[in-house]
């Protein structure tokens, strides 16, 4: 873990305090933190530090990282690298998502960009072109390990699943204008972000909010780290809201009754714009489309998969 993001985490079990976690170095080289703890100096919680790899989540939070199927498995490691980097070396079939997404951006932007669910580290590479430092944070310790192993090497290297456990190597340079030593990569919980309050000039969420258990709690805490007088937010989902990930009571869209009746975007745009919502202050709309982009599992399964997306900005008056 890169020193420079030491000041900036808290304890994700005290929240409501913004206690800084104090490292306990057992391995370290001159920028990062190779083995060790962090710290909660109230509520005493102790998080790892193993292989340069922060796992800073709530205690109900640790059989999903420790699950070695879904996520943290091999099969899904190579179809989100393909996803995510194939421009880069598969031709025709490659996917610009990416690129799409990135462009929300927009120009130069002081300040810290934080990835929700960063997957494999794309998006938070793009944001190192605009922002002072990036950090993607994700629940996979697959991924997180990735996307560590890409900033370090500054080079995409990987066996791609071509059917079964038949693999073939894949390997490329990437986008020269990624700052790789200006970002982090940790495990972290979308709904219990271990940063500092209004610590981010721009957050994104990209395809997650409905895998989290409570949707409406991960836009609060996405709200939480973002600057209270100026931030960007990207927002996209492709709404495939699932009952055997979170209960549709929880839904933000979907269903034909209660708040959140009718489409979830138009619900996401609501609360954007509503200072009363878990949007406070309130956002300003910007953009809004979509986005379609590919999963490749094997060289015959594919997912086309349609997420809309919305850009929103919250401006200092006066």
């Amino acid at each position: 873990m890169r020193k420079w993001l030491i000041e900036e985490l808290i304890c994700p079990q005290c929240l409501d305090s913004d206690i800084v976690l104090h490292p306990d170095i057992h391995t370290e080289t001159e920028d990062d933190i190779i083995e060790g703890h962090l710290v909660c100096p109230q509520c005493r919680q102790v998080y790892e530090i193993h292989e340069g790899i922060a796992v800073v989540v709530p205690e109900q939070t640790l059989p999903m990282i420790r699950d070695t199927t879904g996520y943290n498995s091999f099969s899904m490691l190579s179809s989100y690298l393909w996803s995510h980097y194939s421009e880069f070396f598969n031709g025709p079939d490659a996917t610009d998502a990416y690129q799409k997404w990135a462009r929300a951006f927009g120009s130069q932007r002081p300040g810290w960009a934080l990835d929700i669910g960063c997957s494999v580290g794309r998006l938070t590479f793009e944001m190192t072109k605009i922002h002072d430092r990036a950090v993607g944070l994700d629940t996979s310790i697959s991924f997180v390990r990735a996307a560590r192993r890409l900033a370090a090497r500054k080079r995409l290297e990987f066996d791609l699943i071509m059917e079964g456990q038949i693999t073939e190597q894949r390997a490329c340079e990437l986008d020269s204008a990624f700052d790789f030593d200006r970002t982090e990569f940790i495990v972290a919980d979308a709904m219990a972000l271990p940063f500092r309050s209004r610590r981010f000039a721009t957050v994104c969420s990209v395809n997650i909010l409905e895998k989290v258990p409570d949707p409406l709690l991960h836009l609060a805490e996405a709200n939480r780290v973002m600057d209270e007088k100026e931030a960007r937010f990207l927002f996209s989902d492709p709404f495939s809201w699932d009952e055997s990930v979170n209960n549709p009571n929880l839904w933000l869209g979907g269903t034909q009754e209660g708040p959140f009746k009718g489409f979830g975007m138009d619900n996401i745009c609501r609360l954007l714009q509503d200072p009363e919502s878990v949007f406070s202050p309130g956002f300003t709309i910007q953009d809004k489309g979509q986005v379609l982009w590919k999963i490749r599992k094997t060289s015959n399964l594919w997912e086309h998969i349609t997420s809309q997306f919305v850009v929103a900005e919250r401006t200092a008056m006066g």
